[in-house]
């Protein structure tokens, strides 16, 4: 099978956020790499656009249930893939991973109650929980030997306080794929203090061959988890998501907020849904991709430690997210944003929003063809020896 990540597919021109996006929004020149958003520059699996193509064809776009095979997909799924047995009923549908962590924090917790992240964490986090007048009880992670681990001291400390907890499994930005050890103190803790677990497992799939994802809702059946094929199958535009959730109580109430707020799934979302998790070419082509994206990721870092020695990494263990320490570079994280963009030219997430301890840091997303990494490598350590920095 031909390289997924080295075909040739031109996004500028298509209304891409991540291409387009950067003049539209922020007036920046075409020659600017982009390497942020959280989406990569490739055609989905080949039988997920004939799925597509063939729903299409049927001219049929009315107002659309969610439908009982993408529920039988999700669960057949979880089962082959995450050892995770589903009661299909179980599964609901969402347009989107932060509209069902808002509408779940909004059903199962009120306004002042205390949720838990683990920082430095995906920014939405922090704006739904804030949004929602619930609040932020941040247990951040700590860095043990250059690796990201959880601090169960501040994480109990933090549940003490909490009504829920979002758990990012795999976690964005660091890239950890959590052990079944962590997990389990995880449960123990949130079992302890009654609190509920929510899993953002969005990126799970995308968990590099040489790592083992477990699905907390494996371990306890009391936690909620929120997915979609959207990162794995790269089609985060079609807004495909859903919630699992067991306890008939619980999945009462998220489902009242979603009525009010009108969930419903476009034709295309059920479609997506059904040939991702169905179709045995869309699980090759998967396969495939999660190796292509752990060599090129360990490659990328080669690249920068070879040539870029006064940024460090910490070595991801899933998806194609990159979390780069700039700490050694004499620049506020203000300063660092307009050299990155006026004269290295290159486009990364800034820090920041991910927490306190992303001050430093730039996320890099490495789902591109190699040439253009190169080249963001090339351009980084040109304007570094400019500035005499290296």
């Amino acid at each position: 099978m031909k390289s997924i990540l080295q075909q040739q597919l031109e996004r500028t021109g298509t209304n891409s956020v991540k291409w387009d996006g950067l003049g539209r929004w922020f007036r920046l020149s075409e020659d600017v790499l982009p390497l942020w958003v959280a989406d990569i520059d490739i055609r989905t699996a080949p039988s997920i656009s004939e799925a597509l193509a063939a729903k299409a064809a049927q001219g049929e776009f009315g107002y659309t249930l969610f439908a009982p095979e993408a529920q039988d997909a999700v669960s057949d799924w979880y089962g082959r893939r995450h050892d995770l047995n589903i009661e299909p009923k179980h599964v609901l549908f969402s347009s989107g991973v932060v509209p069902a962590l808002t509408h779940i924090v909004e059903a199962l917790t009120d306004v002042g109650d205390g949720v838990v992240i683990q920082s430095p964490v995906y920014p939405p986090f922090y704006e739904l929980v804030d949004g929602s007048k619930r609040q932020v009880l941040d247990a951040p992670l700590k860095v043990t030997e250059g690796r990201y681990e959880m601090d169960f001291v501040a994480l109990e400390e933090a549940m003490k306080q909490a009504k829920l907890f979002l758990l990012c499994s795999p976690h964005n930005p660091v890239g950890r794929v959590w052990t079944k050890t962590e997990l389990l103190k995880v449960v123990e803790l949130a079992n302890q203090y009654d609190v509920i677990v929510v899993a953002d497992e969005i990126h799970a799939d995308l968990t590099f061959p040489s790592q083992k994802h477990t699905a907390i809702a494996s371990l306890d059946q009391r936690v909620i988890t929120v997915s979609a094929p959207s990162k794995a199958f790269n089609i985060a535009g079609l807004f495909a998501s859903y919630i699992i959730c067991s306890v008939d109580g619980w999945r009462k109430q998220i489902t009242k907020v979603q009525n009010k707020h009108h969930v419903l799934p476009t034709p295309f979302a059920n479609t997506a849904i059904i040939a991702a998790y169905t179709d045995t070419r869309a699980e090759r082509w998967l396969d495939q991709l999660r190796e292509e994206l752990e060599q090129q990721m360990n490659e990328v870092i080669d690249l920068i430690e070879s040539n870029l020695p006064m940024l460090h990494t910490t070595r991801p263990e899933a998806s194609y997210l990159l979390w780069i320490d700039f700490s050694q570079l004499p620049m506020s994280s203000e300063e660092r944003k307009s050299w990155l963009h006026d004269e290295v030219r290159i486009f990364l997430s800034p820090g920041r929003p991910f927490g306190p301890a992303g001050e430093t840091f730039e996320r890099m997303n490495i789902g591109t063809r190699r040439e253009l990494l190169e080249e963001a490598v090339h351009r980084l350590q040109t304007q570094l020896e400019r500035k005499a920095f290296v």
